[in-house]
């Protein structure tokens, strides 16, 4: 079975793991906050309407193939609303997903070696490639193997699952960098120096509410040092990020809060320990772009929409013979039938066919030429495609917006569906303009890719008020235009001014109607001439004649969105759950324990007061202990954890002992006797988390304790038998950060994937193994702090 990733041989006792977290969640035993953090890891957020689950699919290099489709289509009929949907992060998800299924459909698509690992939460995202790499000639290189193998390689680390945040990685085959490698935090565009593969490296940008333009990184590297270079800024990003605010931890406000020779600096330090390492190297694998022989019989159809068909989306390959067909999607989702028709179809050829692009669409490859007419007849049958549209409609993009996603203001897939009935059937010359790029987003959040459009939008709330002076709110989008992209030269579109939705199809009917009249006339020789010699005074003059909005007695359809059933709302405005993870735990128990202290004052019976003071206790004991990697099974782990890792520490006073001692042996009623140093406490905890920096240390000096005969022999021990991978390296990471260099740390790990894994993480983080040695059913392992 073509596989375009190998999945880690920990991912069967995670998902084992994963499905004990949701049946202890639905029973009431995990904190929703903290099974949020959980959940979103494995790439499962929750959508807007309540108890429902989308679940993200990792498709390295875009690639999944039709085996995989079929049964990713299977499970979004059995447990989903029957559709695959299409991502501009060049995955699949599924919608609608129960919490009593999420394990049937993970475990499903884990059968056909598909993961949803890392599919959100602050993980190694999935790593993207342009869809004609490997088929153009207009390419330097093939740049899908190199993705591949790192995603393979990445994903096997136990590193890559607990990051500050998010890490996003891509490849282009050539300058024209159509991966958008200065928008994302790790990029790579390919070069030849002197005859050797090799690429350029950008890091440190991004999208999202606070866009950047990635920085270059160095000059080149040959081919050999791709993975030397993601893992030492992945260990660098690992040790400097900010871990403290999920708004800034991204890569990209890393470079802006150390400058570019401090950023440069810290990669070299980590870069120059394995650059030399030569057994690092990926292995490239070879999938071959080529068709198998079949008896399909030959379809040849005899009208003019055919040959429009190939004109718009069909391409000539590299390899002769072989063409490419680009599937323009409708809102980037497909029907299960669909799907399976699809499939069985492609199955003739090749398992290597189909290729997930960024606008939301499918690209086929590896198709044929004397079987055009069977695609064309094929994909013509599918429900919900646009093959009859002009490219300029199908390339359009627009994310899930309000529809799904908890952030989500505004209704994109509405809007987007609106400008379509608007321009589809007017007297514009749509194929004039397929290079075009029309973007869309719910809200400032860029999933729809509004900062690198030639004309973007993305949600806001316009606000007037009625005849009675009530203040009414309706959608609206800010209008952004002038993206450039290209190696080098990666520009951000800007805001324009902003529009009521409604106002906006025939907005952008005006302003393409004067676009393609110039472009024809050949008055500039560019959409970026355009934009400059009148586009930007067109679009502003478009924004001026559109800004009345009828006031609500007047047309209240203007105050509903494009597909929406009711009035514009923000009840239902959620938070973000890609970024779940500590902090969101932590601030639950800092909660607690600020809340408590106020009903502490108006409680009546000394029975409320010590139940009080001991949710107190327990939150203030609880609180901190996940920034040592500690997970408590019961509230006297989470007391004797608290103990060891921050009283004998001297984090926290050791004057706190007698109160936390009477709450871990549960004598509530000796709690109100302590009542004033319970409250200290909790103040002591806040306070000490308020000092801890980005990197999760904390001002006050740590002072491990260790017995006698350790300290003799200059040797720490730690076991972590019964501790899953990657919370075992984790536990490892943190114990050494206490520790000074030439200092040895013995841990026990269990046989099987501990004992694989984290040895060989400790060795790239630069520490020594000294030795491994199997103890009956455990194993002892040396380390030398570096």
């Amino acid at each position: 079975m073509l596989k375009f990733y190998e999945s880690p041989d920990a991912l069967v006792s995670e998902q084992d793991q994963f499905e004990q977290d949701i049946r202890e969640f639905s029973e009431g035993h995990i904190n929703p906050i903290k099974f949020k953090a959980i959940r979103v890891a494995h790439g499962v957020y929750e959508q807007r309407q309540n108890h429902t689950y989308m679940i993200r699919i990792r498709c390295a290099a875009s690639s999944i193939t039709p085996t995989q489709l079929k049964k990713t289509a299977e499970l979004a009929q059995v447990y989903g609303n029957g559709e695959v949907h299409f991502t501009t992060r060049q995955e699949v998800q599924i919608h609608n997903v129960l919490l009593q299924d999420l394990m049937a459909c993970i475990r499903g698509l884990h059968t056909v070696g598909l993961s949803s690992r890392g599919g959100g939460g602050n993980t190694i995202r999935n790593i993207l490639t342009p869809t004609n790499s490997g088929i153009t000639e207009n390419e330097v290189f093939d740049v899908e193997p190199y993705a591949r193998a790192l995603t393979t390689r990445l994903i096997a680390e136990p590193d890559s699952w607990n990051l500050p945040r998010k890490f996003k990685i891509a490849f282009s085959n050539g300058p024209d960098d159509i991966a958008y490698t200065q928008a994302t935090c790790l990029g790579y565009v390919a070069r030849l120096k002197d005859g050797q593969k090799g690429f350029s490296v950008y890091c440190s940008g991004g999208m999202g509410a606070k866009p950047f333009v990635g920085h270059l990184l160095i000059e080149w590297i040959p081919d050999t040092l791709v993975y030397h270079v993601a893992k030492a800024l992945k260990i660098m990003f690992d040790k400097q990020g900010n871990r403290r605010n999920k708004y800034e931890n991204r890569i990209k406000f890393l470079w802006n809060k150390v400058g570019e020779s401090e950023f440069k600096r810290l990669f070299e330090e980590e870069y120059v320990k394995i650059k030399d390492d030569a057994s690092l190297a990926l292995v490239l694998d070879d999938i071959p772009n080529a068709a198998q022989p079949t008896s399909l019989a030959v379809e040849t159809p005899q009208d003019q929409a055919f040959e429009l068909w190939k004109k718009r989306y069909v391409m000539a390959q590299k390899q002769p013979g072989l063409y490419a067909v680009q599937l323009p999607l409708q809102l980037g989702d497909l029907y299960r039938e669909d799907a399976d028709k699809l499939a069985d179809f492609l199955l003739n050829f090749t398992e290597n066919s189909i290729r997930c692009d960024r606008d939301q669409n499918i690209r086929l490859r590896n198709i044929p030429e004397q079987y055009l007419g069977n695609a064309y007849n094929v994909l013509s049958s599918l429900k919900k495609t646009l093959v009859k549209d002009p490219a300029f409609i199908g390339n359009m993009i627009n994310c899930t917006g309000a529809q799904t996603c908890k952030l989500g203001i505004c209704l994109p897939r509405g809007l987007s569906t609106a400008i379509r009935d608007t321009l589809v059937d007017t007297d514009l010359d749509l194929d004039a303009i397929s290079d075009l790029r029309v973007n869309m987003s719910g809200c400032p959040n860029t999933c729809g890719m509004h900062h690198i459009a030639d004309l973007g939008f993305f949600g806001k709330v316009g606000r007037q008020k009625d005849q009675s002076g009530k203040l009414r709110m309706f959608p609206a989008y800010w209008v952004l235009a002038g993206a450039e992209t290209g190696e080098g030269k990666t520009k951000y579109a800007e805001k324009q001014g902003e529009i009521a939705a409604h106002h906006l199809p025939n907005f952008v009917y005006d302003f393409l109607k004067v676009y393609i009249d110039r472009k024809k006339a050949e008055v500039f020789e560019s959409y970026k001439a355009f934009l400059a010699g009148e586009g930007y005074e067109l679009i502003k003059t478009l924004l001026e004649k559109y800004k009345p909005v009828p006031i609500y007695d007047e047309d209240p359809s203007f105050y509903t969105d494009h597909g929406a059933k009711r009035e514009l709302s923000l009840d239902e405005l959620g938070t973000a759950e890609c970024s779940a993870g500590m902090f969101d735990m932590i601030d639950v128990d800092k909660g607690i324990i600020q809340e408590q202290s106020k009903l502490l004052a108006s409680a009546i019976s000394d029975g409320e007061r010590q139940d009080i003071l001991y949710k107190i206790a327990f939150a203030s004991a609880r609180m901190l202990l996940v920034t040592r990697g500690l997970e408590p099974k019961n509230d006297e782990q989470t007391f004797q954890l608290f103990m060891k890792h921050f009283i004998e520490t001297s984090l926290i006073s050791e004057d706190f002992k007698p109160a936390l001692y009477l709450a871990l042996a549960g004598d509530r009623q000796a709690l109100l006797s302590k009542k004033e140093a319970i409250l200290h406490l909790g103040e002591a905890v806040i306070a000490l988390y308020a000092s801890m920096d980005d990197s999760l240390r904390f001002s006050v000096k740590e002072e491990p304790k260790v017995d006698a005969s350790a300290a003799a022999s200059d040797r720490i021990q730690k076991d972590f038998r019964g501790v899953a991978c990657p919370m075992n390296f984790v536990k490892t990471k943190l114990v050494l950060d206490t520790m000074s260099s030439g200092q040895k740390l013995e841990i026990l790990l269990d046989q099987g994937e501990p004992i694989e894994n984290v040895p060989n993480s400790v060795q790239l983080e630069g520490h020594k193994v000294l030795y491994k040695k199997q103890v009956d059913n455990y194993w002892s392992v040396l380390i030398e702090k570096k």
